[in-house]
């Protein structure tokens, strides 16, 4: 009764591929982009920057070449974020705002 169940829809079952897109790694390009941003934004610290990687990425890395090429486009924008912190805001919303609006206009 089981093999009359799963061959109702005539479905068969996946069979292991190679065909299974892995993630790629890192690329060189992008190793030498996150140490320029590093030393852009002051990060000198090997612990620093390895503290700063593993809390994008959730996991552990030993070396730069141990990520992978998705991750890397995180890094970076949060090492930006280091270097250009958003100006304190003062006033209200209306005040702060970086357009101007149609009354501004008038």
């Amino acid at each position: 009764m089981h093999d009359e169940a799963s061959s109702l829809f005539e479905i068969d079952e996946p069979s292991p591929s190679s065909d299974v897109l892995a993630p790629l790694p890192i690329k060189p390009e992008q190793v030498q982009e996150i140490r320029a941003a590093f030393e852009k934004a002051g990060v000198e610290s090997q612990s620093d920057r390895k503290a700063l990687i593993e809390s994008v990425i959730i996991r552990e890395v030993a070396s730069l070449r141990e990520l992978r090429a998705v991750e890397a486009r995180r890094i970076l924008q949060r090492i930006e974020g280091l270097r250009s912190p958003k100006a304190a805001s003062t006033g209200s919303a209306w005040d702060n705002r970086e357009e101007d609006t149609w009354i501004d206009k008038l």
